[in-house]
């Protein structure tokens, strides 16, 4: 089997260098990535492999397998808050919008437009209420729940985590699980 990196470029392996670093500082477990026809698994010890794939090992802590199209998985340990929403409300009566993958939030649609949401909104659970890019690629997030925000737990062009609470969000009645 030929090494899937003799195929990418200098800055390509830079990035991954840098997603390999990036992982090492936080508390995830592995790091999954699918762009075009690579796929890139990264993980602290023994991360899931895919049913069926041909791994190529790497380095300790970096595997690449050919397949797939894109989309970008990421898990945290076992504790970890869930991908969109609690599934219960807090004491409060609120229902936390957590971050669904790692990356840099952006409130606006672009630099000098209006924010998605601002507190006190009244939103659809189906509205995005903000942007996660992870590597150029901008993955809308969906407040998952109607009713008002309550709270704006981070900041615009901040670094976040997978599972970080992002808004709170006080349901209309009927509009949560």
């Amino acid at each position: 089997m030929s090494n899937a990196f003799d195929l990418l470029s200098e800055n390509e392996v830079r990035q991954i260098t840098s997603l390999v670093d990036t992982l090492e500082q936080s508390t995830f477990d592995f790091l999954q990535l699918e762009l075009g026809d690579m796929k890139l698994t990264i993980g602290k010890g023994n991360a899931p492999v895919p049913a069926g794939s041909a791994v190529a090992q790497v380095a300790p802590a970096v595997a690449a397998v050919a397949a797939a199209p894109v989309s970008v998985a990421l898990a945290a340990p076992a504790a970890a808050v869930p991908a969109t929403k609690s599934e219960s409300p807090d004491q409060d009566g609120t229902i936390a919008v957590v971050a669904p993958i790692m990356g840099r939030f952006y409130a606006k649609p672009e630099p000098g437009a209006a924010a998605f949401v601002s507190l006190g909104a009244t939103v659809d659970a189906d509205a995005s209420v903000g942007l996660i890019e992870v590597m150029k690629v901008f993955n809308a997030v969906r407040a998952g729940v109607s009713g008002v925000v309550t709270e704006i737990c981070v900041q615009d062009a901040q670094f976040i985590e997978y599972g970080q609470v992002l808004f709170r969000i006080r349901p209309t009645k009927g509009s949560h699980p």
